[in-house]
């Protein structure tokens, strides 16, 4: 492993030491609660193994006003378990799909550990800015609801606050454990399913604002392909053609997409003087080059060069197929082959290099109307934020959906065990019940432990 493919472990580590030498100070000055429960004078904080609770009691009179509106939370909290319900359902068979495709993916491109963390910053695929914002956003959220559902019970509120690993990353609500304990099953299953529903529910609602309001005021600045990256030392470097240039035509013939730009080039051959047309945003008129084309043989980067392109003609261009489809999970289904296929690409826009959404891809696409009126950083900002509220969301929701205690809906799941041992083996003891549920929660919860992991470990050793 090369150097710099070390680095961020090593950020990270020492990140981590200084985050585990920060809370050693607190707990040795006497600044976070003791074991017995003795408060911490002033400050409110507490140690949860690596992470810093920081306590309060404000906000509870504003959920026992949210909370009075029963029938409401009710039927919402009946809904939630249904949403939660399915999602528990899919998110276990999507698990062991991608457990089943990890057998054929090669080592080099299995996911990286930190991929597992959804922390911003430190998981590379998420942004530090938006992601603080949207996750933020999500775990409030989904905290209130959660005590939202337990003062419609009568359940004492504790305490509520934020939660924070090196940086915030999360807020929580701490309902009286005894009084959560005391529940009827359903009022409980209601509670823990209405975190995660909500987070769902808000991921549709951002994912609308996202590809409808914004996304759909979006259309390509040109039929053509999209100049994404530049070969060093290669003829369109050489040439001075940049990223963020539309390629229009190539000898004449025009080359709308991708498919019809690499059709034509493999007609083509090392030496030859090819007319290139160009245009870009802002532009007022194409441009037209002639460019010769080097060897594509001397820049395959593999150790086994590929025979079949000596000779053959390269451009030194990454190309990009510049469509909408990729911001419309329903609108683009056909481009990608169907409705699943085009909704797991929206879900990987981030691994594709495609959100956050910034140069040159920005340039290859133009805002039409009322949002028009915006400054153009302005609207990509804004559209980049309501798609990572989006995507956080929906990671959130669908995480904590998985049926593995301590997941909110290992705890619905273990509660539905419980009515179903109960009604199945009427015969049996309570403790013996007990003892089922546990043993069969605890074996899904280390399956699906182990379908997350496997994800790393397959590719590496098969």
């Amino acid at each position: 492993m090369a150097l710099e493919d070390l680095l961020p472990y090593v950020y990270f580590l020492v990140a981590v030491l200084g985050w585990l030498g920060f809370l050693y100070v607190l707990n040795r000055f006497g600044k976070t609660e003791k074991p017995e429960g003795e408060p911490a004078k002033g400050f409110g904080l507490a140690l949860m193994g690596p992470f810093l609770m920081w306590k309060t009691g404000k906000g509870r009179a504003f959920l026992d006003r949210l909370a009075q509106r029963r029938r409401f939370w009710r039927w919402f909290g009946d809904a939630s378990i249904v949403i939660v319900g399915l999602a528990m359902v899919a998110m276990t068979a999507l698990l062991v799909w991608t457990a089943i495709l990890a057998a054929t993916i090669p080592p080099e491109r299995a996911p990286t550990p930190e991929t597992l963390l959804g922390i911003p910053g430190l998981n590379r695929y998420i942004p530090i800015w938006y992601g603080i914002l949207a996750l933020a956003v999500a775990i409030v959220i989904h905290e209130f609801c959660h005590g939202i559902l337990a003062r419609v019970s009568n359940v004492k509120l504790n305490s509520l606050g934020l939660l924070f690993f090196i940086v915030p990353v999360g807020a929580f609500v701490e309902p009286d454990e005894e009084g959560i304990k005391a529940m009827p099953r359903r009022e409980r299953a209601r509670l823990y399913a209405v975190g995660p529903a909500v987070n769902i529910i808000l991921a549709v609602i951002f994912a609308v604002i996202f590809s409808v309001a914004f996304m759909g005021a979006v259309s390509p600045v040109a039929a053509g392909v999209g100049v994404a990256s530049i070969c060093p030392n290669s003829p369109a470097a050489n040439t001075s053609v940049l990223p963020g240039w539309i390629i229009l035509q190539v000898n004449d013939t025009n080359v709308p997409t991708v498919t019809a730009f690499r059709d034509m080039m493999v007609k083509t051959t090392a030496g030859q003087t090819v007319n290139f047309t160009f245009t870009a945003k802002g532009w007022t008129a194409p441009q037209r080059k002639a460019i010769v084309l080097a060897d594509a043989y001397q820049y395959q980067t593999s150790a086994t060069k590929d025979e079949t392109l000596r000779g053959r003609g390269f451009l030194g261009v990454g190309s990009f197929a510049i469509s909408t489809a990729y911001f419309h999970p329903i609108g683009g289904a056909d481009a990608f082959g169907g409705l699943v296929q085009s909704s797991l690409n929206y879900v990987f826009l981030p691994f594709r290099g495609l959100q956050p959404l910034g140069a040159p891809y920005t340039d290859f696409y133009q805002v039409n109307g009322p949002l028009a009126a915006l400054p153009e950083g302005a609207f990509w900002i804004l559209a980049n934020a309501f798609y990572w509220l989006f995507w956080l969301n929906v990671m959130l929701g669908a995480t904590n959906a998985l049926p593995a205690v301590p997941l909110d809906g290992g705890y619905i799941f273990r509660d539905g065990l419980h009515a179903l041992v109960a009604r199945l083996r009427k015969g049996i003891s309570a403790e013996r019940q007990d003892r089922v549920v546990k043993n069969v929660s605890y074996a899904f919860a280390l399956m699906i432990l182990a379908l997350i992991l496997w994800q790393f470990i397959g590719p590496r050793i098969l």
